[in-house]
């Protein structure tokens, strides 16, 4: 038994089939999964899980180089260079 039960060719896919390329497939003659969907969704329950994955909250952080002052001059601002090192 194929890993793929429900494979066919994307051309040939019908609403309410999944629609996710299989590995190495592509192009409209490429292999998708084909597994039956519900309420005519375009992957299955399995490729849904795959291709839609919660954002992350993303953490950001910010230091502003121009407020240290080097030397004692309080109007200083690194260049590019230096920021860099």
């Amino acid at each position: 038994m194929s890993a793929y039960s429900f494979k066919t060719r994307f051309v040939e896919t019908k609403s309410g089939q999944c629609m996710y390329f299989l590995p190495g497939q592509s192009g409209m003659y490429g292999f998708v999964c084909g597994t039956p969907t519900i309420d005519d969704k375009s992957y299955c329950d399995c490729h849904h899980k795959a291709t839609h994955q919660p954002l992350k909250k993303a953490k950001i952080s910010f230091f502003d180089l121009s407020a240290a002052s080097l030397d004692n001059d309080t109007d200083y601002e690194p260049d590019l260079t230096e920021v860099l090192q």
